[in-house]
């Protein structure tokens, strides 16, 4: 326990040293004691503790002016829900309609998760975080607004789009013992490494692998970067799954039409491998069952802010002086009495 206003104890001072002066005892003096009768041995106990209750009760009410607070502790703010990443394809493929196809869905998609903490990549020759995990719905929006074509470039590095919304899930997580380099070096090979495996062990000992979900929005064709099934099979191990909601290229991909085929159908075998879904954004009912899925993606405790506190304790010893005043006021007014 600590004192907020430790100076005010000072107080007790005074009433110390007059507490010490009223301890001599004072009576009324009669010319016979003849008709007094003695008083009864209770009424002598309650007027020998008239004044130590008096004085307790100033004792616990200057006690309760300084503030007595408890030490600091952390106090959490949680709340049900989901943890997502929405990642978007912003390559020179997804110029005009495409892109303005992915904003109605991800915009609608906002306004239907509340309770969901949003975080917002996006990805084209390189990959970008632009929102981290959030509530707030209107910063959301109007990201979502300023997102364009070929913003980070004219190519599609769509795993490095899925890497970057892994960091963007776990980069509190990773603090000084892991680093991004690190981590996206130990992933991109044929297997993963002892590093992303330490990883993968050290995220399930804190227990923050839950309802945490990456949606890709994208054409599924990809050409540069790391290989998408690369991050997607960490998420795999994580237990993390994947989505991807596929719109057609508006634009010139510069892949070949096999190898871009190729490509979508490697995308959609990595996703399902994570236990997530492949969704056509063409066609309304796909969409509608894209919702529907992560509507019924299970909830879990989301930790929304940490914060270190005090509480104040000065009502405990307010009630105890207000409480010893009662009786030392009771004492004095119905039990000393003179005959």
């Amino acid at each position: 326990m600590t004192i907020a206003s430790p100076w005010l104890l000072l107080l007790l001072i005074p009433f110390g040293l007059l507490y010490f002066f009223w301890r001599e005892r004072k009576f009324i003096g009669y010319s016979s004691l003849y008709h007094v009768k003695e008083p009864e041995r209770l009424k002598r106990i309650a007027a020998r503790l008239h004044k130590p209750v008096f004085f307790g009760a100033v004792f616990f009410l200057i006690t309760a002016i300084t503030c007595p607070q408890t030490r600091y502790f952390k106090e959490e703010t949680v709340l049900r829900g989901r943890e997502i990443i929405l990642s978007i394809d912003t390559s020179f493929s997804m110029t005009g309609t495409a892109i303005e196809t992915i904003k109605k869905i991800v915009g609608d998609f906002i306004k239907k998760r509340p309770n969901d903490l949003l975080g917002i990549t996006i990805f084209g020759t390189d990959a970008a975080l632009i929102v981290i995990p959030t509530m707030e719905t209107q910063l959301l929006e109007k990201s979502l607004e300023r997102i364009q074509a070929s913003q980070v470039g004219y190519q599609t590095a769509t795993g490095e789009g899925i890497f970057t919304s892994i960091i963007a899930l776990f980069e509190k997580e990773m603090g000084k013992k892991f680093t991004i380099k690190d981590l996206r070096n130990s992933i991109n090979k044929e297997y993963l490494a002892d590093y992303a495996i330490s990883f993968v062990k050290e995220m399930e000992k804190r227990n923050v692998l839950k309802n945490k979900l990456i949606i890709l929005f994208t054409d599924g064709i990809y050409n540069i970067g790391i290989s998408p099934d690369r991050p997607l099979r960490l998420l795999k191990r994580m237990g993390i799954k994947a989505y991807v909601v596929a719109v057609k290229a508006s634009d010139v991909t510069g892949v070949d039409p096999e190898v871009a085929a190729q490509h979508i159908e490697e995308l959609k075998e990595a996703v399902e491998s994570t236990g997530g879904k492949y969704f056509n954004a063409e066609n309304f009912e796909e969409v509608a069952k894209f919702y529907d899925e992560i509507d019924r993606t299970e909830k879990d405790k989301i930790v929304i802010d940490t914060v270190s506190k005090k509480k104040d304790l000065y009502l405990y010893p307010t009630i105890a002086g207000l409480l010893f005043l009662l009786v030392s006021i009771f004492i004095e007014n119905f039990w000393i009495r003179i005959p």
